[in-house]
């Protein structure tokens, strides 16, 4: 795969909210350069001198290591603030404490969400973004979960070659006793809408995505010839399916409903054996952790041989490089050792 270093370099400077931000060629692009990444190992200087804040309230494994080994990787340098520890614990503003972080760094990264106020964490980061003069990237919030979801099509595409519209994948809610944001599935319908993918959403009918992203995917899908779907039945989705994605989310069509909800839906919205013989003989496993076994997976499913979870997470930290390369690189710095490829303009 050549990497694109003339699309690529229309993203320099700019922010990375949500996966409506990108193109489907800018999609393409930055997979094209994290495989590069991880087939070759690279390691550069291509970010060198260059700071970038690590701010969540939210705790994270994936998303917070990932992004400090890809800026080390890239001669650059991430550091991770706790909201506890900074002043926003004593009622500073997110804004305030974002305009004073930007004097200091070259992009902000951000986690920031409340499952108890649906859609606040989102408003949060798009306020944030529109008063920063530096890139402002979207660690997960409560609409999105971009970086994720790039590390995901990553991952498809290892086993099914560039072409997104020839795997079926499935996305199904499943039981967890935590209520999570649906970022996750929010960023699949989009990626799958700008790409033409073929995927079937899969979830109870009390627990719908957000009308909006509903819309704006279906929108995408037949700009791009996709086709996406929704059933109630997880059984009836994964069927021949390819790939078999497992995520939980919030109840967001009845507020306070969600825990009664969630247990009413335990029995049979957890994937299992059973469920995972339904799909094709070759078809995978994957969530983006955590997740529990017994509740979300059978322990069978997600420790046995169809499960490609860890390959998932490795791809977080290349993803992670090439989001940072694309958006960070100074002008007229060669973004990868590709020989193919020309410089950032």
């Amino acid at each position: 795969m050549t990497v694109d270093h003339e699309v690529l370099a229309g993203l320099r400077g700019r922010d990375l909210l949500g996966l409506a931000d990108l193109s489907a060629a800018e999609i393409g692009a930055l997979l094209r350069l994290a495989h590069h990444y991880k087939r070759t190992g690279e390691r550069n200087n291509l970010l060198d001198r260059r700071e970038i804040g690590m701010l969540f309230n939210v705790s994270s494994t994936r998303t917070r290591v990932s992004f400090q080994v890809a800026a080390r990787h890239l001669g650059a340098h991430a550091e991770h603030y706790r909201a506890e520890d900074l002043r926003l614990a004593v009622a500073e503003t997110l804004e305030d404490t974002g305009k004073v972080l930007s004097r200091y760094l070259d992009a902000l990264i951000l986690r920031h969400y409340d499952m108890t106020r649906y859609g606040e964490g989102h408003a949060a980061l798009t306020m944030l973004a529109e008063r920063s003069p530096v890139p402002v990237i979207n660690a997960l919030d409560d609409h999105e979960h971009p970086c994720q979801v790039l590390a995901d099509l990553m991952t498809v595409q290892e086993l099914h070659g560039p072409d997104p519209t020839a795997p079926r994948v499935v996305f199904t809610w499943a039981y967890s006793s935590r209520a999570k944001t649906p970022g996750v599935p929010h960023s699949w319908l989009l990626a799958a809408g700008a790409l033409g993918m073929n995927l079937t959403v899969a979830h109870p009918p009390e627990f719908p995505l957000d009308a909006e992203y509903v819309k704006r995917s279906a929108a995408l899908a037949q700009d791009s010839g996709g086709r996406i779907e929704y059933v109630d039945d997880m059984r009836e989705a994964v069927r021949d399916a390819d790939v078999v994605y497992v995520q939980s989310w919030k109840c967001l069509s009845r507020e306070g409903a969600d825990e009664a909800a969630r247990r009413e839906a335990h029995r049979d919205w957890r994937v299992s054996t059973e469920v995972m013989d339904l799909a094709a003989p070759h078809a995978v496993y994957m969530d983006c952790l955590p997740s529990n076994r017994g509740e979300e997976v059978d322990a069978e499913v997600k420790d046995g041989p169809r499960s490609i979870i860890f390959d998932q997470a490795e791809n977080r930290l290349h993803a992670q490089k090439a989001i940072l390369a694309a958006l960070l690189a100074p002008a007229g710095s060669a973004l990868s050792g590709d020989p193919d490829g020309g410089l950032l303009r």
